[in-house]
């Protein structure tokens, strides 16, 4: 045995607990406004904090702690100071803007409830239904999403597909399968007064919560939203544009879903499916973004695919079995897109 090996490996341990316990310490102190004081005070004592945020000094004062030892603030032992450097303040003082990264963290203390369900699940070769991690979860994941979608779906993204900008405009119709709380579809309706738009989604109450923003956004009655699978999508006509966001391999029938997309697209339609930006081999995710995409997949993208009977192909399936999955769907063209983007891989589909 290695000794000093062995004991590098013991520090990473160590480490990666203290990692799990520091994220929901980011959690608290972005939910109670402790970043958002932070922001822009320049360096300021645990107690002029406490008082700044109105949060009891005591806990201040540890969870100063705990973000200096994680390197999320920075720490002056002469003056006994804080200071959240502006270049970590632009991840966690707005909430409005795309550099906003608290929503990240909004899921972990549901993915960690469900902890028991996932021994089990690994035991017995079953999954986890959706719902089963808990009634805010939808929201939990609107959070990751929200900020990123409004600035760049429209403006960026659907920008490098001129034809269907074209087509939108001219009233054409659009479909989001997996829409969640409703984000895309909400957004295609109001930047597109003359489409048609649609969302589906299997979960009751994604649906329920997407029907309220959609009213509250004042395009309520052009959003057309259905709780139902890919198989049970409803269209009187083709769509010019279907879209997916990181749904595709939570989905029971990947194939099928693909498949029935294609039969639904009109001529000259496009398919624009989005997911995990992620190497097709295995030894070059060995990076923070596929420690986190390989969490999640592995705590909920699969438990949740399985429970529907479906392969679970997991979030970090890999540009490779995307293009072969869009082959073998029947698709023609499977074009990446040329967005950048450090999570996530943007795919064009036509028929």
């Amino acid at each position: 045995m290695d000794r000093n090996k062995s004991q590098q490996f013991m520090l990473k341990v160590v480490g990666d607990v203290g990692t799990a316990m520091i994220a929901n310490l980011v959690l608290v102190g972005d939910r109670v406004g402790l970043f958002r004081s932070m922001a822009g005070a320049g360096p300021i004592t645990s107690d002029a904090l406490a008082e700044r945020a109105g949060i009891a000094p005591r806990y201040v004062e540890e969870w100063l702690g705990a973000m200096v030892s994680a390197d999320y603030v920075e720490f002056d032992p002469q003056e006994q100071t804080y200071l959240l450097p502006e270049e970590h303040a632009l991840f966690f003082s707005n909430r409005d803007t795309e550099y906003y990264l608290g929503g990240l963290f909004g899921g972990l203390p549901l993915v960690s409830a469900a902890v028991p369900r996932v021994i089990e699940a690994f035991e017995q070769g079953r999954g986890i239904a959706f719902a089963d991690f808990g009634a805010e979860l939808p929201q939990a994941l609107e959070a990751m999403n929200r900020p990123v979608y409004e600035r760049r779906l429209v403006d960026v993204w659907l920008a490098t597909m001129p034809e269907v900008v074209e087509r939108l405009r001219a009233g054409g119709r659009a479909m989001d399968i997996g829409t969640g709380t409703g984000i895309v579809p909400i957004l295609l309706a109001k930047a597109f007064p003359q489409a048609w738009v649609g969302g589906l989604d299997i979960d009751a109450r994604s649906i329920e919560i997407a029907r309220a923003q959609a009213a509250q956004a004042g395009v309520g009655d052009r959003v057309h939203l259905q709780c139902a699978g890919v198989d049970e999508m409803q269209a009187d006509a083709p769509f010019d544009f279907v879209s997916t966001f990181d749904c595709v391999h939570d989905l029971p029938d990947p194939l099928g879903a693909l498949q029935r997309i294609r039969d639904r697209l009109a001529d000259g339609g496009v398919y624009l499916m989005v997911e995990p930006k992620v190497s097709d081999r295995l030894e070059e995710n060995r990076n923070p973004f596929g420690r986190m995409l390989y969490g999640i997949s592995c705590l909920h993208c699969v438990p949740q695919a399985l429970a529907q009977g479906g392969p679970g192909l997991g979030a970090c399936w890999g540009p490779a079995r995307a293009r072969a999955l869009a082959s073998e769907a029947g698709f023609s063209r499977f074009d990446l897109l040329p967005i950048r983007s450090p999570a996530q891989a943007f795919y064009a589909l036509r028929a």
